[in-house]
């Protein structure tokens, strides 16, 4: 079983130079590495998510988290980076709508997102991880 020990956010970047009432078109790109601390069972997150509007209208959201977690002997390491990406996700929210909100604009809550298991890549020991949402 995954369990998240502590998080921090390592960045945030937030431009937002629109005209009040400009209808934006948001996308999302998502980077979440997980690298493995040898037998101590415990491994390192490290996510970096940007929000930005699809038609470049100056307007971004970037925020580098990273987060420590914790497994059980036996634990699959793609089901390990599947349930630390989920346990870490919900304070990205958190974080993404106080920044906006704080701005003067709408709270921003972005949609949940999960990732698939079966597209997770799982290098050798000593190389750069990936996952799906690279």
């Amino acid at each position: 079983m995954t369990e998240l020990k502590w998080y921090k956010v390592s960045g945030i970047h937030f431009e937002n130079n629109v005209q009040n009432g400009t209808q934006l078109k948001l996308k999302n790109a998502v980077k979440y590495n997980v690298n493995y601390f040898g037998e101590e069972k415990r491994c390192a997150g490290k996510l970096d998510f940007t929000v930005s509007d699809e038609q470049m209208q100056p307007f971004e959201i970037r925020i580098q988290m990273e987060a420590v977690f914790t497994y059980d002997e036996g634990d699959n390491r793609a089901d390990i980076h599947v349930d630390s990406f989920a346990q870490l996700f919900p304070f990205l929210r958190q974080v993404i709508s106080g920044v906006t909100s704080m701005s003067g604009m709408p709270a921003l809550m972005i949609p949940f997102m999960r990732l698939n298991r079966d597209s997770v890549n799982i290098n050798n020991a000593g190389e750069e991880e990936s996952s799906p949402l690279n």
